[in-house]
């Protein structure tokens, strides 16, 4: 009975053992010094004969060489360099070196044998699957096609010699995002691991205005007139300046003249010639004297082609060459005259000085009803002051006793008003207040000689 019990139970332990050699799934438990097979390969990494570890520092390595590699985007004259890891490149998770390490070595016998003569014929392979962010492509394409667009010129124009020279436009260009973005995600979905370059799509832009559009802006939409013909010949030169700098000045629609940028600044260096102003009550020469008039010619060319003033400012004291409230005066760094071009159309300023008188016209497309519609401007006095009795006295001890000289007359105050009205079919419809403008009374200004013989 012993024999034959001896005898079954090592039939049994025989009988486990053969099913484990048959078993397909028995597991291999690698160590740390257990190798691949040779002729494994991981994408492209050859890992044979490495332990798990190296084969984890050169699949590492071989991702960190996958995403210093880059790209380039040609876009007109301009290049965008990425590189595959500032586009998040990487590869999906997996357990290809578990698999690797004990290729040849887990399952059954016959497992074995065949994984070993597969590798003696042929290398193994277990393929990768790659990723990349499409959101951060996306943003890299878009902020390239802004960076580098080349905006539009509008077309352009002058008068000279009374004629208009028209300068025409220039298309800008800009990179198509859609298409550039897929040429690039089929390279990158089909990638040799090589540095690659793409010509993005590019497009035209248009300008808003060309040329065509612009032979449309040849109405005068205001145009006034003011003279000095009692001016100096430095405050007359002034003037002439003034319109100088400003003539054909182009404003595009929406955007915003502004007589210091045109004017300034008040120097020899510019142009200007020292004449009177008005400085705290009184006359006194400055460089530059006489550029109120400029601004409030032009002033009233903006309103009579209804144009949206921005910013205007009364003189101190009345002027001669205008009524109250129609002034617009101009002092760097505390009064300016701006107005905008509130019309769907460029517009073009034309000033000229000639005979002592200065002229503002503004061109552009009418598009108003000039036959049943009238625009007119009146001004409303609402209070007046008379000047202080007392003089304002200087005393010039070059002068004798007897020497007396009205540098300055007396001049009144004044508030008063400025309204827009329209008529139609003789019918007035509207009135609006355009201004309020106050003037202050200012005694007279003497001189007199305090030297005695």
């Amino acid at each position: 009975m012993k024999r034959l019990f001896k005898y079954i139970f090592c039939m049994l332990i025989m009988s486990f053992g053969l099913l484990n050699l048959w078993n397909p799934h028995t597991a291999y438990a690698a160590d740390d010094e257990d190798t691949i097979a040779n002729g494994v390969f991981i994408d492209t990494v050859d890992i044979s004969g490495m332990t798990v570890n190296e084969a984890k520092a050169a699949m590492k390595k071989h991702m960190e060489e996958l995403r210093s590699k880059s790209f380039a985007v040609v876009v007109g004259d301009n290049t965008i360099i990425t590189t595959m890891g500032e586009l998040g490149y990487t590869y999906e998770p997996n357990n290809h070196i578990k698999h690797a390490i004990g290729l040849g070595k887990s399952g059954n016998l016959i497992k074995r044998y065949k994984d070993n003569k597969d590798i003696e014929h042929g290398k193994k392979v277990y393929p990768l699957t790659y990723t990349y962010d499409e959101n951060k492509l996306r943003m890299i394409i878009e902020d390239g096609a802004e960076k580098y667009t080349v905006h539009p010129k509008n077309a352009s124009f002058t008068r000279k010699n009374g004629k208009f020279q028209f300068i025409d436009h220039v298309l800008g260009r800009k990179m198509d995002v859609e298409p550039t973005f897929l040429a690039i995600k089929e390279k990158l979905n089909n990638w040799n691991r090589m540095d690659f370059v793409v010509h993005a799509a590019m497009v035209d832009l248009q300008p808003q205005f060309t040329k065509e559009s612009l032979e449309q802006c040849t109405s005068i939409l205001g145009e006034f007139t003011t003279e000095y013909k009692s001016s100096s010949e430095d405050r007359a030169a002034n003037l002439a300046n003034g319109a100088r700098l400003i003539n054909n000045a182009v404003l595009y629609p929406g955007e915003v003249f502004s007589s210091y940028d045109y004017l300034l600044p008040f120097s020899i260096d510019n142009g200007y010639y020292m004449a009177g102003s008005y400085n705290a009550g009184r006359i006194e020469q400055t460089i530059g004297g006489g550029a109120c008039q400029v601004t409030t010619t032009l002033y009233n060319a903006a309103l009579i082609a209804e144009l949206d003033i921005v910013e205007r400012s009364a003189h101190s004291m009345t002027v001669s060459y205008v009524d109250l409230a129609y002034d617009a005066a101009i002092a760097e760094g505390s009064k300016n005259f701006r107005f905008k071009n509130s019309t769907d159309m460029p517009i073009l300023i034309e000033a000229f000085s000639e005979d002592r008188k200065i002229t503002f016209r503004i061109w552009g497309h009418e598009t108003r009803d000039t036959s049943n519609r009238v625009v007119k401007f009146e001004n409303k006095v609402l209070s007046e002051t008379q000047p202080p009795s007392k003089d304002k006295v200087t005393e010039d001890p070059t002068k004798p006793i007897s020497y007396r000289k009205v540098t300055q007359s007396a001049k009144k105050g004044y508030e008063a008003e400025l309204y827009k009205v329209v008529y139609e079919n003789g019918v007035e419809i509207s009135r609006e207040l355009i201004n309020r403008s106050n003037y202050k009374a200012e005694p007279a200004h003497v001189t007199i000689g305090t030297k005695r013989n």
